[in-house]
């Protein structure tokens, strides 16, 4: 994978057409490269990639011209789209905007599935079966038992549960309050034996199963065996993705902070008019 280069896109309020205009030449030669591939492999991130960061994750929409990229893409032969992300699959899914047939990862590789249409042709998720054992259940009940503790002693703190993990919330406490909570979850349910503990944006997530990002990313390309792979992340949760990406795929951090990503865009924005980009080239090949 290159060297890790910052095109220098616009900032938000740019016209995303405008913007798709002057991507820089750098990511926009590694966007012909991926475009010309037999087959190619989209896998996004949601929050913070193709939907803003908003307080209430209920609240979060995908960015409308990601929609239209991601369903114009998804038509073409050759392409795959998937999403790899934190959320429970299931509320990804209601949320997301996203072609039937997109393959779903979700709460961090521990969901697996993908988007079908329900009787009344609304989306849904056709999942694939998670079972866990007796012990990592009554694990995943005494963790949430004490972060549940934890949480109520401050304000604007929550609990988000998924069939795997037990997530804790602080975006929408003051910083003292977030960072104080931070590091009692860390010291106390996090410390756990058997937890796998992942730190993100305003969030702690314990998760009783061992699978990360990066896990998803290897094992959607042994089922779709595609040529080359691009995946977008903004977190670091996502790091664990782009250190699995090989010479010919697109790695993408979106947003600021360290990353092993080949590329970076400011915000969701600019990532829509990526994928807008892509599909511009791709409808060309």
């Amino acid at each position: 994978m290159s060297e890790n280069h910052d095109p220098g896109v616009p900032g938000p309020g740019v016209d995303v057409p405008l913007f798709v205009q002057h991507v820089e030449e750098i990511l926009d030669q590694a966007l012909r490269g991926l475009a010309a591939q037999p087959s190619v492999l989209v896998a996004l991130d949601f929050d913070g990639v193709l939907a803003p960061l908003v307080d209430d994750p209920a609240e979060s929409r995908i960015v409308p011209a990601a929609v239209e990229a991601l369903t114009r893409l998804d038509a073409l032969p050759g392409v795959h789209v998937a999403l790899i992300s934190g959320r429970e699959a299931t509320s990804l899914v209601s949320l997301a905007e996203v072609p039937v047939g997109t393959r779903i990862v979700g709460s961090h590789g521990a969901q697996r599935g993908h988007v079908g249409l329900s009787p009344s042709q609304l989306p849904e998720l056709v999942t694939e079966p998670l079972a866990l054992t007796d012990e990592q259940a009554a694990l995943r009940a005494e963790v949430l038992r004490e972060a549940t503790d934890l949480a109520g002693r401050y304000e604007g703190a929550w609990v988000e549960t998924k069939p795997a993990s037990v997530v804790v919330h602080s975006r929408q406490c003051s910083p003292d309050d977030a960072a104080a909570l931070t590091a009692a979850v860390l010291a106390g349910p996090g410390a756990r034996p058997g937890l796998r503990v992942q730190e993100g944006k305003s969030v702690v997530e314990m998760a009783v199963v061992d699978t990360t990002k990066g896990d998803a990313v290897a094992e959607l390309r042994a089922d779709v065996a595609p040529h080359a792979v691009l995946f977008a992340g903004d977190d670091v949760t996502d790091e664990d993705a782009f250190a699995v990406l090989e010479p010919q795929d697109v790695g993408i951090k979106v947003g600021d902070g360290p990353t092993a990503a080949g590329y970076r865009v400011a915000d969701p924005d600019e990532m829509a008019a990526v994928l807008l980009r892509l599909l511009e080239l791709r409808e060309t090949v």
